[in-house]
């Protein structure tokens, strides 16, 4: 019995340790394997973690936007600066786009920015017309457009805009400077004269010229631009009128000025208002003058030295002065035809012939004949509405 007893104690001591003997084995013969795999995962993860961090660093290649200059006061009819300063300069001198929302009682008076890069970052300047008295800045961001990388977003502030209580004289200009840098009055029929007029005009909305009082007026050319316009305008006024005078608002001075053109009319039988187009011939008389000149010496030249050649070379000169010279041949105009004041395409029409007429030619520039009219009006006629015979 007490064999018997020992045997099953034996039996169940070796039952018990066998699996801890198991165990151990098993986890002895496995350690090597797990820690060899437990490497391979490491070193993929690590890999893994690079690539996030270098695809991050790439799309973190955008600009920092910040406002350069935010104005202080606003008028409306004004047209104002809104600098914009990226960072950094190498990457911000590249392509950027830019988006714009959100702005209110403005709108965008120049879509492509002007660039200034300077060492400490690039500024890109917008320019905006106002117009309402509540004003809000637009929310700005950008987009580097060789990474497709974002920038920050720059928050439109609120502002408000005065309304200006101009004089009657007042002709819907603000500007930094507005100059007229030439003029001419000529006689336009018996009650009235035409003054056309060029001027340069600073940060201005020039298409809003208008002068009070004038029988009428309009633009004959104008060349809009932020950084200076230039406009040639005419106006016809009674010809009791001494001078011409209006009023712009000074955006640098912040106060009125005055302008004032005076009337000299001009009788010169040759001249008129096509002296301010940007086509004029103004300098026939000069050249005139040279060819005769030239003219003259090679003449002199011949006789001093007795050479041909001088006398030949003499003869383009004095040609080109008898040409001018000749008496003014007449053109045929057909009837319904435009006349306009001056030769410039889509420009101001003052009278249409009621009748096929042959009046008398002075000038010719580009596609238009400047003519004569029998009640003494001169004009201009494009080629089109002359007759073909």
């Amino acid at each position: 019995m007490k064999k018997i007893l020992s045997l099953l104690l034996l039996l169940v001591q070796t039952a018990i340790c066998e699996p801890s003997v198991l165990t151990e084995g098993d986890t002895a013969a496995a350690a090597p394997q797990t820690a060899e795999q437990s490497q391979v995962p490491a070193n993929e993860t690590d890999t893994g973690i690079d690539a996030l961090f270098t695809n991050a660093a790439q799309n973190g290649e955008g600009v920092t936007l910040e406002h350069s200059n935010v104005p202080s006061h606003l008028y409306i009819g004004e047209i104002f600066p809104l600098t914009i300063k990226l960072t950094p300069v190498e990457i911000a001198s590249g392509n950027i786009e830019y988006t714009l929302q959100s702005e209110e009682g403005i709108r965008i008076f120049s879509p492509t920015p002007r660039r200034v890069v300077k060492t400490d970052g690039v500024y890109d300047t917008f320019y905006f017309l106002v117009q309402s008295n509540s004003v809000r800045l637009p929310d700005i961001t950008a987009t580097v457009t060789s990474t497709g990388a974002n920038s920050n977003a720059v928050i439109g502030t609120s502002l408000m805009a005065s309304t200006l209580t101009p004089p009657a004289t007042f002709a819907n200009v603000l500007a930094d400077s507005f100059k007229i840098i030439d003029y001419k009055t000529t006689a336009y029929n018996q009650e009235s004269n035409i003054v056309v007029f060029t001027a340069k005009a600073q940060r201005c909305n020039i298409g809003t010229f208008s002068l009070p009082n004038a029988i009428k007026q309009g633009f004959e050319s104008k060349l809009p631009n932020v950084e200076e316009s230039q406009v040639t305008y005419y106006v016809i006024i009674p010809n009791t009128q001494q001078s011409l005078e209006f009023t712009i608002f000074n955006l640098k001075k912040n106060r009125y000025e005055s302008i004032s053109i005076p009337i000299i009319v001009d009788d010169d039988t040759v001249s008129t208002q096509s002296d301010l187009s940007p086509t004029d011939a103004r300098h026939t008389e000069l050249k005139v003058g040279a060819a005769a000149i030239l003219g003259v010496i090679f003449i002199a030249l011949y006789y001093w030295r007795r050479k041909p050649w001088y006398l030949a070379a003499s003869v383009l000169p004095l040609f080109f002065v008898v040409f001018t010279l000749l008496p003014n041949s007449s053109v045929c105009v057909k009837k319904g035809s435009p006349l306009y004041l001056l030769p410039i395409k889509n420009g101001t029409i003052f009278e249409i012939t009621l009748e096929e007429e042959n009046l008398e030619a002075e000038n010719q520039v580009g596609d238009f004949t400047k003519i004569r009219l029998d009640n003494k009006k001169v004009g201009w006629v494009n080629k089109r509405d002359l007759c073909s015979n």
